[in-house]
Parts: C-alpha cells; structure tokens; sequence
C-alpha cells in the first residue's frame, strides 16, 4: 500500500512539469517566430535577436493562459533566459545554416506580428495552432518529397521527415490525428503529440474526458479525478474551477481540486488509506512546512521533506535554502536545485547533484542536463537529427 501512495504523490512532478516544457519548448522549435510581451511596434525583428523575442512571447503567453504551470515550472528558473538559451542551442544555429543555403527565408516584420499576436492572443496559441503571421515567419523553400534537415525548411506546413535518423530527411505533410509523432511539429495544425502515447491527437476541452485512455487537456486546462496507476480519465478543468479550495480546506495534492492562489495543498498525513492533505498558508523563510502543491517556501527556498519521510510519519520541516551547483539535489519536486540550476540524477542516481546545464558538444547522460534538451550517443546536441 505505501508503494501506491508513493505513486499517487509522485504524479504532479510528471504530469505538470511534462505539460509545461512540452508546449512551451516543442511549439519553440517549431515555429521559429520571435515574440515580445511589451514592444506592440510595427518594426522589424532582426535575426539575431529571434531566440530572445521567442522566449519572451511564450513565458508570456504561458504566464497568461497557464499561470498554475507557469509558477511550478519556473518558481526558481528564469523562464526568458531558460528558453533563449534552449532555443539557441536546441534550433537557432541550424536555421541560420538553412537561411545561408537558401531553403529558408526570414521575414523579420511578420515576425513582429507573430510576437504581437502570441503576447495578446488565447490558449489556443499554445495547442500547435499558431497565427498565420507566425507560421509564414520563416518560409522553407524544399517541396514535398525534396531533401531537408530541419521542418523549417519546408515549404507550406510541411515537415522534414527524418526516418530512422538517416540525413538528409524529406519533406511530407504532417500527420492526422493517430497516427505515431515524435513532437508537436509532426501534426498538423490544432493537433499536438501526446506525451502519453507519442500519437496525435486533438488535445481535450473543457469538460471532456482526460488522460487514462483520452487524450491531454487543451492549454489552459488542468485534468481533475484521473488516476494513472489504475488508468482512470478525469476532466479537463479550468483553473478557476479547480484551484477552489480555502485555508482548512481539504484537496488532493494528485487529481485535484487543488487550493486558491498563495496557498499550497500540504499532506498532513499518510497512511494504508492514502494520503490527508489541506489548503495552508505560504511559509516564510526558514519557517514550519510541509510536503506541498505548489511548495510552501518563499522563492529561493524548499521544504526538505521526502516521500520517504512522509510515509514513516515525518510530515513537517523548515524551509531551507536550495542547494547550490556541486551540493546534493533537494527533495522537493519542482524545486530541487538553487536558480537556474537542474538536478543531474542520472549520471550517478544515488548520489544526484545540483548542475549547469550542459552546453552543445559537453556531455550527458539525459535530455534534461543540456540546454538544448536533447543527449544523444552521451553528448547534447541539436534538436534535428540532421543538424549540420
């Protein structure tokens, strides 16, 4: 029974954390369109400056459409200066290669109003179905069935279709709903690459079925009552229908509802029959806390508690400071290293530490230890297989 209750308090970090940098880094790579949260001016947006305007419109528009993920995701993380250097490292050096060998075309006034459109504009933005100015931003010149390296460089909403990792890949039309995806840019419009069961799929409204054997809430939306361990869906919800509960009040830290802004659903207690947890205040620095959704500690700060901890009858700590670069990872799940940092539990599992990011060329031992967001052969890399 404790191994179910572990299950069940281990799947936020999963589900939230999966959510939030697969819409806000596979649309990046996607539509390699620049965005800003403030200059709404018709001037153009020079190349160089796409990989920070793009990360400033989508921590923007994710902040707007999502702010429940957006303050777990980067409650410690710079989210601009983390996307900039993903992008840059993940895509922008291949599409200025492309650009070179003219199959590629930017267009530096549309992207502007890619920006404008994305900073203001809805959810919708974020399910893989841009506005029309972002999509034109950069125009591939290859056409269907010709040779490609990057989906960019296709023509219209084709993609490059890089099969068995063998270069250079060819450009086809992007895939239907079922059919097998390896991220949001192989579907066609409206449609995003569920990160359950690596197919396309339309993502779920408000009020319909989510996860279990349905597909992934749309933007926006949390899903509420699922359960992964037993493959029940649950229901896509807004925030305001699911972040409902007051101080005192119970929730569910795994399916939800989850507790007003500036509290954190805290488990009080674990036992045979599950977890008990309740809506709590913030804790101030260095202060009592507990085991929490979203973590009760002050910015720069983490409640050292473990499930392990939990399950054999210790459910309070005091807030402490996130270890720095070199010291053992934290507990917590959604802040376990000091800003800007990321836990390396890979390369030696038992005795995970606090690192930077690892640069292109450096070497890795996961996808989540590169700024790119892609180890392959033990060494961060491009995002495209074919990347020159």
């Amino acid at each position: 029974m404790a191994g179910a209750v572990l299950a069940a308090l281990a799947q936020p970090e999963g589900a939230l954390m999966q959510k939030l940098v697969a819409t806000l880094m596979l649309t990046a790579s996607f539509t390699a369109c620049g965005g800003s949260s403030s200059d709404l001016s018709s001037s153009s947006i020079p190349l160089d400056q796409v990989p920070a305007e793009l990360a400033k419109a989508f921590c923007q528009a994710e902040q707007n459409c999502s702010p429940f993920f957006y303050s777990l995701g980067f409650a410690n993380t710079d989210c601009v200066a983390s996307l900039t250097e993903q992008y840059k490292q993940a895509t922008f050096d291949q599409l200025q290669t492309a650009i070179d060998a003219k199959t590629l075309k930017y267009d530096g006034s549309l992207a502007r109003q890619c920006v404008n459109a994305l900073s203001a504009g809805s959810c919708e933005n974020l399910n893989n179905d841009l506005p029309d100015a972002c999509q034109k931003t950069f125009a591939g010149t290859v056409a269907t069935g010709g040779a490609c390296d990057l989906d960019q460089e296709c023509s219209g909403l084709s993609r490059c279709d890089i099969t068995g990792g063998t270069c250079p890949g060819s450009c086809a039309a992007r895939s239907s709903a079922g059919v097998a995806c390896g991220k949001d840019s192989d579907c066609a419009l409206g449609l995003t690459c569920s990160t359950a069961t690596q197919h396309c799929a339309k993502p779920a409204a408000e009020g319909e079925a989510c996860k279990g054997d349905a597909a992934e809430c749309a933007a926006g939306l949390l899903c509420v009552g699922n359960d992964d361990a037993t493959n029940k869906s649950g229901a896509c919800m807004t925030e305001a229908e699911t972040l409902i509960g007051k101080t005192g009040d119970s929730c569910d830290l795994q399916a939800g509802p989850w507790c007003q802004s500036g509290l954190s659903c805290v488990v009080d207690s674990v036992s045979v029959k599950g977890a008990v947890s309740t809506c709590h205040e913030a804790a101030h620095a260095g202060a009592e806390c507990g085991f929490g959704l979203p973590d009760q500690c002050p910015t720069g700060q983490a409640c050292p508690i473990a499930l392990t901890d939990l399950v054999t009858g210790t459910a309070t700590a005091k807030c402490a400071d996130l270890p720095g670069s070199g010291e053992a990872c934290g507990s917590a799940f959604f802040a376990r290293c000091a800003a800007n940092l990321v836990c390396d539990d890979t390369t030696a599992p038992l005795k995970p530490v606090c690192i930077t990011q690892h640069d292109l060329g450096e070497s890795c031992s996961s996808d989540g230890l590169c700024h790119s967001g892609h180890c392959v052969g033990k060494t961060c890399v491009p995002e495209s297989a074919c990347a020159k």
